[in-house]
């Protein structure tokens, strides 16, 4: 071998030919007899960064660089090993000392700009980008670099436009068309965000992520057929594609289509045995399960999030006043909004100061605004970036922040994984465990969340003296309509259950047709979409399902969604709510007591399975808990037919129902800061261990 530059070429040529392990043999006869090749240890680095071997790459590479220091490229392609490495920094510095050699290559300073972004600095990131646009006005990806640190800044309007361009250059190009649908609808532009994503597809029909992401949009803009559609074309062309797996499912259980709903479960069982990452947890919730699958699946989707403490001081609590922060995207006219708006207000803000970080929408309603009111400081910081929020949060010298939200959709995880605060709960928003190493605490009760269960949960299990479910009385009822103007048979029972079309399955549907089988002229009333209800997708399944069973689909009858007020009116003319399982009722439980509707249920193992026996238990009807599904069909064939029994239980919720410790804001209030008192006491001594709140002293 006596010419170096002869070999050098066969190896380089091999490697640009895409042969790197031939190409790496090569190289390494070249450095044999010519050790201190620079080219050589230079390229056969880039070589075993391409073969996944960074450490190697790193030594080689360092190596050619302490013989010739002065090339701008090994220096970017050391850059390149050492992130392989983890090592962000250095590599950022590496890139640096590429710039000192050549200022005037695009593509180093659109590397250095996505070297910043990956550490968190947007805006040094930004300011480099830029000058690589200046350098080449059409390279596509510093242009598609500028729209990502834009957008890490939350300035989503010219994140867009730097899309844009990165789509003109490169209109081929997956990424810029993913990233500008992605933009267009948190713009809320979803037309727009819809048509790019069609033509993305026209250009790449083979592309799984596209069609994910045209399922998102379609279920935006309210077609949920397309979006199952979209979410099965996704996951036939990459059948481990988590995102699409747990998308397909949910929207199959929304629209009751269980055409392929068993297979589909086992896919995500077995998914979820074998550590598959990207199955949500949330929709596990209503599916079959057990609490150790739950806490395996929350487990690998919180393992997603980065946790990177934004603080990595041991933070003093606060000596006087604990500072309690609340974190959620539903500070709006929602559900969550619904239950908590009392627990902010009823707060004793001589011993506590109470926060709010919404992270959705203003939807400019009056509970908006009562939400607003409710807080000694509100931050409205939608659209803000991750670090941004926990800064800020970090800045308020937050003691106990509360996640509302946990595994939910538009749940701030992300920011829970900075820990801005020394103390985090899981609280109210998700009924299990988020899994995550980054909260300390879940706050249940006695029959959702038993000690005996605290295997299952990765938090640290907290009891309150009643239901863990906090109940706001400021929710008016508007007065009824006659049975007749909603469609209902004035002289027969009327069975109800509206809760969200997910939560009904099969096993639940069949239960109920049982029930009307067995109670003549009875009807089953549910809760049904859109303005045009007959034609939803979801009604048309239930009567479909239903007459395949042998029962006449006209004994289902279908409300329109209503504001609160009218929407709670709607159980005064209903006999007996019938729960769903393995998900209860939950707010909707509590809807259906507080309006005087009594409930049935029976108690599940998972935690989404107890809620309503514990809000039964908590408003003194435990005898609407039920052993089993036989027992809950036995007892509602009973109950349709015991009017007075029905009276009775009506009668209770209009009294001492109203007065129990479900309905009583206040006590469940001061449940809460006895909680977290003794959360604080235990972090000042270094200790964390379960424990139950004890009743106030009568």
């Amino acid at each position: 071998m006596a010419d170096p530059a002869t070999s050098f070429q066969r190896a380089f040529r091999l490697h640009r030919e895409g042969h790197l392990a031939e190409a790496l043999a090569d190289y390494d006869k070249l450095l044999t007899q010519w050790p201190t090749h620079a080219e050589g240890l230079h390229y056969s680095g880039v070589a075993l960064v391409q073969l996944g071997r960074a450490d190697a790459a790193v030594a080689r590479i360092e190596q050619s660089l302490r013989i010739d220091a002065h090339s701008p490229d090994a220096w970017c392609n050391l850059a390149l090993a050492y992130q392989a490495q983890g090592r962000h920094d250095v590599a950022i510095a590496a890139l640096q000392e590429a710039l000192r050699r050549d200022s005037r290559q695009a593509e180093i300073w659109n590397n250095l700009a996505g070297a910043l972004l990956t550490v968190g600095r947007a805006a040094e990131a930004e300011q480099a980008a830029r000058q690589a646009t200046s350098l080449a006005a059409n390279h596509a990806p510093s242009w598609f670099n500028l729209a990502l640190c834009l957008q890490a800044q939350a300035r989503i309007d010219e994140a867009l436009r730097a899309a844009t361009r990165a789509l003109q250059a490169a209109p081929g190009e997956i990424a810029p068309s993913g990233l500008k649908a992605q933009l267009e609808e948190a713009l809320g532009k979803l037309t727009e965000a819809r048509v790019t994503l069609i033509d993305a597809l026209a250009r790449n029909p083979e592309e799984a992520s596209l069609h994910f992401q045209r399922a998102g949009i379609e279920e935006r803009l309210g077609d949920l057929p397309a979006a199952a559609q979209c979410c099965d074309r996704a996951l036939r062309l990459a059948p481990r594609h988590g995102p699409a797996l747990s998308d397909l499912l949910f929207l199959r259980k929304r629209q009751a289509d269980w055409h392929d709903l068993g297979s589909l479960r086992a896919r995500f069982r077995e998914g979820v045995a074998a550590g598959q990452p990207h199955l949500s947890p949330f929709c596990l919730l209503s599916d079959p399960s057990s609490r150790a699958r739950q806490r395996r699946c929350a487990e690998r989707w919180s393992a997603l999030f980065p946790a990177a403490a934004i603080s990595e001081a041991r933070r003093v609590l606060s000596a006087d006043r604990l500072r309690i922060g609340y974190l959620s995207s539903d500070f709006h006219q929602h559900a969550t909004a619904v239950l908590s708006a009392g627990l902010f207000e009823h707060h004793d803000r001589g011993r506590f100061e109470i926060f709010g970080y919404s992270t959705g929408p203003d939807d400019a309603s009056p509970m908006r605004a009562r939400l607003a009111a409710a807080f000694d400081c509100f931050v409205d910081a939608r659209d803000w970036a991750v670090d941004r929020l926990a800064s800020r949060i970090c800045a308020d010298h937050v003691d106990l922040l509360v996640d509302l939200k946990g595994h939910t959709l538009g749940a701030p995880t992300a920011v829970m994984a900075r820990r801005p605060a020394p103390i985090q709960i899981n609280y109210l928003g998700y009924p299990g465990t988020m899994g995550a190493p980054y909260v300390d605490y879940l706050i249940g009760d006695a029959l959702v969340t038993p000690f005996e269960h605290a295997a299952d949960y990765a938090e640290t299990l907290v009891q309150l003296p009643a239901s863990y479910q906090v109940n706001d009385r400021q929710r008016p009822i508007a007065a009824a309509p006659p049975r007749q103007d909603l469609g209902l048979p004035d002289d027969a029972v009327v069975f109800c259950c509206f809760n969200s079309s997910y939560k009904i399955n099969p096993e639940v549907f069949s239960a109920w047709l049982s029930i009307l089988a067995q109670v003549p002229r009875s009807v089953l009333w549910l809760l049904g979409r859109g303005t045009d209800v007959e034609r939803d997708p979801t009604v048309m399944n239930l009567r479909r399902e239903a007459a395949t069973r042998g029962a006449d689909p006209a004994r289902l009858v279908f409300a329109r969604t209503q504001p609160n007020a009218e929407y709670l009116a709607l159980f005064r003319r209903a006999d007996l709510f019938l729960d769903t399982w393995p998900y209860n009722a939950h707010t909707t439980a509590s809807d259906a007591l507080w309006a005087g509707c009594p409930v049935l249920t029976w108690l599940g193992e998972t935690f989404a399975s107890r809620v309503a026996a514990s809000l039964l238990t908590a408003v003194g009807l435990p005898e609407l808990i039920a052993a089993n599904v036989a027992d809950y069909v036995g007892r509602a064939i009973a109950l349709a037919h015991d009017a007075a029994a029905r009276d009775r239980y009506r009668a209770h919720l209009a009294g001492h129902g109203r007065a129990s410790a479900l309905f009583d804001t206040q006590a469940t209030t001061r449940g809460l800061e006895a909680a977290y008192l003794r959360m604080a006491d235990d972090y000042r001594r270094g200790v964390r261990a379960p424990f139950r709140v004890e009743p106030p002293a009568p």
